[in-house]
């Protein structure tokens, strides 16, 4: 299970609005200086993420709270939305090419299988079923005795006496 802190801001029937800072992959990384991933993610600053969640522990607005997601389905979901266009536009280029339709036809068709596989994922990330399936849940109140506590590493090379 993947997981991470939220902050409930809102309360409603059997649902809360919760908050929680969107980070890159690497945001806990020390080595920050020499990482393309860590100057990428400085650019776009830290963005909040907002969802609602059914509530079934019935937390209240302002409590912290521990929210995860399946591994599982987080490869599942990355797994479609990936494969599924690459599949497509390999299986129009191999049609493409078993007609005999020449070069130009075949990177047309590979084109339009991307588009069509693209399509097709945007379209199942539309259902609701799918949207529920791959949605965050609330696993627990936050502690008050746990903190987090994150510590910068001091600017190598800088004298500070």
């Amino acid at each position: 299970m993947i997981e991470t802190q939220a902050r409930v801001v809102a309360v409603e029937s059997g649902y809360a609005w919760v908050e929680s800072e969107r980070r890159s992959g690497c945001s806990h990384c020390t080595n920050t200086e020499s990482c393309g991933v860590s100057s990428l993610s400085k650019l776009f600053g830290v963005r909040i993420q907002r969802m609602r969640l059914p509530n079934p522990l019935g937390v209240r607005s302002g409590e912290d709270v521990v929210i995860g997601l399946s591994e599982r389905r987080l490869v599942a979901a990355a797994a479609v939305a990936y494969l599924l266009p690459l599949f497509a536009m390999i299986g129009a280029a191999l049609l493409s090419d078993y007609f005999g339709l020449g070069q130009g036809m075949l990177a047309l068709s590979s084109l339009v299988g991307l588009i069509g596989g693209l399509w097709l994922v945007k379209r199942r990330s539309g259902n609701r079923t799918t949207r529920t399936r791959y949605q965050p849940v609330i696993l627990g109140r936050q502690r008050s005795d746990e903190c987090t506590i994150e510590f910068k590493p001091e600017n190598t090379g800088v004298n500070h006496e």
